[in-house]
Parts: C-alpha cells; sequence; structure tokens
C-alpha cells in the first residue's frame, strides 16, 4: 500500500539506505553472515573492506543539517573519509527505537521497539521505555520489578549475539550512568563487555587502548555519545553551544583515537561514524495541546502514547475514520492522520514480518507532526518551554543523518 503524504516528509528506505542496515553493513565488512535488513549500498562500504575489526561511533542526533552548517570547522580527519554520504534514520526517529535497530539490524516494527512510550497492556500502563517507568511519573524499573525482562523485549536476535556465532566478540562504551540500565540490557545481548566511562575523552583512550591490548583479533567495537542530542533538546541543533560540544568531541576524537594509534592496532581496522538521528525546532507557537481539542479528546480512551513528534493514539469503538477524519479537517496544518495498520502494511515502520507486539504499540492512528508542531497534554506545557529541539517525526532534519568510514590502515 502506498501512503499519499506530504513532500516535507523523508519516508525511510529500509532495503537500504537507513541505520537499520548498518549492522548487516558491518557484517559484510567482517565477512560474516548475518540475519536481518541487507547492507547500505555497496559505494559507501565496500571500499573499506574487507576488515578484521570494525568500530562504530553512534554520535546522538548529528544530523545532516548539523554536518552540513558545521563542515567548514571540523577537524582534518573528518574531510578525509574513504567512504562518506546521507542516510537516514529509522521511523520513529528517536533514540530508543534507532539504537534497537542499530543493536539488531531490524526496523522497528520487526523489533518491536516502536516509540519512546508504549502501551503496555499486560501491566495496563505506558511505559517509558528509556527508564522502563510508567509515563505519567518516574520510578525507574518499575516495569523489571512487575516482571518485565529487558534481555526479552526485543525480537530477533541481537547484533552481537550474531558476531558471537562467527567468533567476532562485541564491545559497547556508553556512559557510566546508563550501563546498567534496563535499555543497556536490551541491546546488550551477547555482549563480550560493557564499558561504562566518565567523558567522550575517556572513551576515546579506552576504545584506542582495546584496540591496542588485542592487536590482530577480529572484534567490533559500538560506543555511543549523547552530549549534542541534550544541548540540541536544551538550545536548538544550530545553536553555539551545540556546534561548540561538536567540535570539543571531533578534536577529542582526532586527538586521543586517530593521531595516536599505532599502525599495528589501525591493520584491518575500520572506522565508521553515524547518528541515530537529528533534531528540528519545536517553537512554543507549534505546540499543540490535546485539552484544546475536547471532541477529539473524547473519541480517544487514553492519552497518546508514542511521543510529541509522532504520537499513536487509542480510539473508543468505531472510532477511527471520525479520528483521522477530524485531524484533516481541524489540525491538517499541523499534522498528518494515518491508520495505524496501513502505516505498517506501507512498511513505514519496517517490512514485514513484523513483531507479534508491534500492531498493539502502534494504536489505532498513526499520528505524525508537521514541520516544528508537537502535541502534547496541558500538564506538559510547563515542561515544554525547555524542550526546544526534539526528534521522533519524519522531516528532513529529523532523519537525515551522515555517514563516515574510514580504513584505518590505507
Amino acid at each position: 500500500m502506498k501512503l499519499n503524504l506530504p513532500q516535507e516528509f523523508v519516508i525511510p528506505d529500509y532495503s537500504s539506505r537507513t541505520i537499520g542496515n548498518v549492522p548487516a553493513t558491518i557484517a559484510a565488512l567482517l565477512g560474516v553472515p548475518f540475519t536481518g535488513l541487507r547492507p547500505l549500498p555497496s559505494p559507501l562500504w565496500q571500499p573499506l573492506g574487507p576488515a578484521k575489526r570494525v568500530v562504530l561511533l553512534i554520535m546522538d542526533a548529528f544530523g545532516w543539517n548539523l554536518f552540513q552548517k558545521e563542515q567548514h570547522n571540523f577537524p582534518s580527519f573528518m574531510h578525509q573519509p574513504h567512504v562518506a554520504g546521507q542516510i537516514t534514520s529509522i521511523f520513529p526517529s528517536t533514540t530508543v527505537a534507532a539504537l534497537s535497530s542499530l543493536w539488531t539490524g531490524l526496523g522497528p516494527a520487526q523489533h518491536g521497539m516502536v516509540g519512546l512510550n508504549l502501551f503496555m497492556p499486560q501491566y495496563a500502563v505506558t511505559m517509558q521505555t528509556l527508564a522502563f517507568t510508567p509515563s505519567f511519573e518516574k520510578h525507574p524499573d518499575a516495569l523489571i520489578k512487575a516482571g518485565l525482562e529487558p534481555e526479552k523485549f526485543l525480537e530477533g536476535p541481537g547484533f552481537a549475539e550474531q558476531l558471537r556465532v562467527s567468533g567476532v566478540p562485541t564491545y559497547a562504551f556508553k556512559g557510566r550512568e546508563i550501563v546498567n540500565s534496563a535499555l543497556s540490557k536490551m541491546h546488550g545481548r551477547g555482549v563480550a563487555a560493557d564499558k561504562g566511562i566518565v567523558t567522550v575523552a575517556d572513551m576515546f583512550v579506552q576504545m584506542r587502548l582495546l584496540l591496542e591490548s588485542k592487536v590482530g583479533e577480529p572484534l567490533f567495537v559500538s560506543a555511543y555519545w549523547p552530549t549534542i542530542d541534550t544541548l540540541s533538546h536544551v538550545y536548538g541543533w544550530d545553536h553555539p553551544a551545540v556546534a561548540a560540544e561538536l567540535w570539543a568531541i571531533l578534536a577529542q576524537l582526532q586527538r586521543e583515537f586517530f593521531d595516536r594509534l599505532s599502525p599495528a592496532a589501525r591493520r584491518e581496522t575500520v572506522f565508521l561514524l553515524v547518528a541515530d538521528h537529528g533534531q528540528i525546532h519545536t517553537p512554543a507557537a507549534q505546540q499543540v495541546f490535546l485539552e484544546d481539542y475536547p471532541a477529539l479528546q473524547q473519541m480517544l480512551f487514553m492519552t497518546p502514547a508514542g511521543e510529541p513528534r509522532t504520537p499513536y493514539l487509542y480510539v473508543k469503538n468505531g472510532r477511527q475514520a471520525d479520528v483521522i477524519s477530524y485531524i484533516q479537517e481541524t489540525l491538517n496544518h499541523a499534522m498528518v492522520a494515518l491508520p495505524a495498520q496501513a502505516a505498517l502494511s506501507a512498511g513505514l515502520l519496517g517490512p514485514e514480518p513484523h513483531a507479534s507486539v508491534t500492531s498493539e504499540r502502534v494504536g489505532d492512528v498513526l499520528v505524525t507532526m508537521r514541520s516544528g508542531y508537537v502535541l502534547l497534554l496541558e500538564k506538559q506545557r510547563e515542561s515544554a518551554q525547555k524542550m526546544i529541539g526534539r526528534h521522533g517525526g519524519m522531516t528532513a532534519a529529523e532523519m537525515q543523518v551522515p555517514w563516515l568510514g574510514y580504513k584505518l590502515d590505507a
């Protein structure tokens, strides 16, 4: 089924050009089998291989817009990639779904992590998936205490599990504060070691020391750093503080990793850089509050799941068409509404077969926001003023990300 979507939206191509295609690309570079989405187009990776070791750096919210704006200020190594291009995030373009695709090589509909806030009918609650807490109030790991097992949350094998079968160990680098989180446990199936780090300089030093300690050994390193995303939420992606943070990260990457790695540690090693998504400005003038539309609110049997840029609506019996018609007539300037099953059938969240839980997690009506609009609840009004940048939607700013690859022994 073909969806009639506005031209401002970037529809992910799961056949070859999303971040969900990155794990298959890494497996191809390493020459090991992989089950999942296909690799990226060959010009984006074949010049780098074959490889024995692959290092992937995921820079949260390093969108193509930020890449283009700041590329004249990049340190020298950023201007000398062996492959480079633009790919897209998955949809919805949110961290929990994107990282899950990078840790499985599947689309969101396939692994089941389809948004930040997911309705969990077996627990009668909407769960915030960063902390496995009810969305209405922070109780970290409350859903784990209720019996939910993070290691079994995603459907399909983990990427590290697949690599391990072929004798390639995986090492994950992330902040110490999240190394033992539910999300980390969810993604880390099959990982040889989770390494908690303190600062970005610490991360690059520890990555270098790992490669030096295992010269000649096959391995995969996945490193994740969140501060561009954090600052972009607070100030907007084009703020000088974001540019300064980007420069600091890349300068440390050159100094502590690229410039100091020994020739022996470089041998048969590939370095890849990608983002999980970009960000878009969401100004106060484009904040839509559900309570201001009581006719719409009355047709819903619960508050929206998903997230402000892509809400999932659960409607009262028989009201799906009414909800979609109301949005088209009243809120078309701000959002697009689709029957959720039609969006799934069209492959918007990934190709079939889908996870068994996906249908119930996207509700009855999938809404995705235009431009910088967000759908919020009245109780979020005050906190929303502090969230300048967001992601989760399908605009170019959120979807388009850079892809860079380096053959370190070249």
